[in-house]
């Protein structure tokens, strides 16, 4: 029995020395932003400069924001084209075949869970009894290129595609003039963008909330296997001493996006996800950690 734990451990020591020794030729690492400030993806950012710090035998590593601000679309193309290194976003098939995944849920599967953002005069239109299919009858918007248009249009809601600008401006402009019904946010999101939007007429709808499968990785340029391999040994040993629990529970939109889940008062209204051929068992990697570690180790294995 020994012997056989020596050889594994010696096996993953071989494997991810022969990441370091690439992953040290890469001196910064550039990461893509949105059109946003620079508060925007304040988490995202500390677990991954969190990941490289737990990994410094890869070696001394910088981050930096790419100079531009860009849609999901253009950080996509610029990791394919090696302009940038990681960017985060929810996934999907296209993204997953285009970059390396690195298939640990940030957001604990969070961003799947989806409420309206709606005019306050228009709440009683959606009252707790409201009929999905006159939910799906009301017209929403969505980023033109986020993942969320086509889920919510594959079952069967009417819903407009918008270029989207800093802080979302045109959605919660169109919200706020009544020319769509609704905006439909992220759970961890919507908090901040009330914050940000508050000098418009507008609200958090208070009796419904659209889920489906949905998980946000980061993800790296294909070109990068090395860099790839150490975010996946540096989350796991963020898993295990409980720094990426941390980091998630510092944030306190995070701790309000766990009261709209748990609310005992809202219809969930449980949506398919086309874009995602399957369902992660360790979403909540605080509760399956053992899971999420096996599940990155695997990944490391197969690279």
């Amino acid at each position: 029995m020994k012997n056989v734990f020596y050889f594994t451990v010696c096996s993953w020591l071989f494997i991810t020395t022969i990441s370091f020794s690439q992953a040290n030729e890469t001196d910064e690492i550039i990461y893509t932003r949105a059109f946003a400030d620079s508060a925007y993806g304040y988490y995202h950012v500390s677990v991954l400069q969190a990941a490289l710090n737990a990994t410094p035998e890869f070696g001394t590593t910088s981050i930096a924001p790419h100079p531009h601000p860009m849609s999901q679309s253009r950080q996509l193309a610029s990791l394919v084209k090696g302009d940038a290194d990681v960017m985060w976003s929810v996934t999907n098939q296209t993204r997953e075949q285009k970059l390396i995944p690195i298939k640990l849920p940030l957001l604990k599967g969070f961003s799947g869970h989806r409420v309206l953002v709606i005019s306050p005069e228009r709440q009683s239109d959606f009252h707790p009894q409201l009929d999905i299919n006159k939910l799906k009858s009301m017209t929403l918007v969505q980023g033109v290129d986020w993942p969320d248009l086509d889920i919510l249009q594959h079952n069967g809601f009417t819903v407009s595609g918008e270029d989207w600008s800093l802080w979302f401006q045109s959605m919660y402009f169109m919200v706020e003039k009544n020319l769509v019904d609704g905006f439909p946010r992220n759970v961890i999101e919507v908090h901040r963008d009330l914050a940000r939007h508050s000098d418009k007429t507008i609200a958090l709808e208070k009796n419904h909330i659209l889920q489906y499968p949905s998980y946000e990785y980061f993800f790296v340029s294909p070109q990068n296997t090395a860099l790839a391999n150490r975010l996946r040994v540096g989350l796991i040993r963020l898993l295990e001493n409980g720094e990426l629990s941390a980091l998630f529970e510092a944030q306190e939109g995070h701790k309000r996006a766990a009261l709209i889940v748990n609310s005992p008062t809202r219809t969930t209204h449980t949506l398919k996800n086309p874009a995602i051929p399957y369902v992660l068992n360790y979403a909540q990697w605080d509760k399956h950690a053992s899971s999420a570690i096996k599940a990155l180790r695997d990944e490391t294995n197969s690279n």
